[in-house]
């Protein structure tokens, strides 16, 4: 089957393949299913994040990484309304693949990077492996000692758990900004990922990953 979004495929008949659109006019930016792309240029975002950093401190990843799941779960919600006004099964009905091709067409649709999953530990290891290339959030942060991601992070936690119908946890195991080559993150249930919060940013992505199958 071809990548959802390619016209041979029912995908490609979502929002009528519109693609992202600005109306310089109104002085605003919408994807195709009408929501609203706010760009914000990478000074702000670092200043925010700043004050953030030093008045409260974690309160900037946990503000994204919720944000992220409610963002999440609202792109399921909008999909399976486009879904069956096109007559096509929901997500909840649709393959794996499928629906984690349809998010990263979203991550480009936001300018937050090249999204790829790997299902290849999902049967027998429960564990779904995303990488994310040239991400918005580490060009955004440039250096530092954290992790950038956790929007995105909380945003395919919200949006496989909308799939699965389970709760699930999703966390950034590998970051560009710390020197890795891209930035990769593990979803699986979220008891599974506390015992390994600790290795984060001390063990390569490939090491966590280990763990979570040993």
């Amino acid at each position: 089957m071809k990548p959802p979004g390619e016209s041979a495929s029912p995908f490609g008949r979502l929002f009528e393949s519109r693609g992202p659109r600005l109306d310089p006019a109104a002085g605003v930016a919408l994807v195709a299913d009408g929501s609203r792309i706010v760009f914000a240029a990478s000074t702000f975002l670092q200043a925010v994040h700043a004050v953030f950093h030093a008045d409260k401190p974690g309160a900037w990843p946990a503000m994204q990484h919720a944000g992220g799941i409610t963002a999440g779960h609202a792109f399921a919600t909008t999909l399976d309304l486009e879904l069956t006004r096109l007559g096509q099964p929901v997500l909840t009905d649709q393959p794996l693949e499928a629906c984690l091709a349809l998010a990263a067409r979203q991550f480009k649709a936001q300018g937050w990077g090249l999204l790829t999953a790997d299902l290849t530990d999902a049967a027998e290891h429960g564990l779904v492996i995303a990488r994310l290339q040239h991400s918005a959030f580490v060009a955004a942060l440039e250096s530092g000692t954290e992790f950038a991601d956790a929007l995105p992070a909380g945003f395919l936690q919200g949006f496989l758990e909308a799939v699965s119908g389970q709760a699930l946890g999703c966390i950034e195991i590998g970051c560009a900004r710390l020197g890795a080559p891209h930035c990769t993150f593990v979803i699986t249930s979220a008891e599974r990922l506390d015992p390994i919060r600790p290795l984060l940013g001390l063990k390569a992505a490939g090491e966590i990953v280990a763990r979570l199958k040993a």
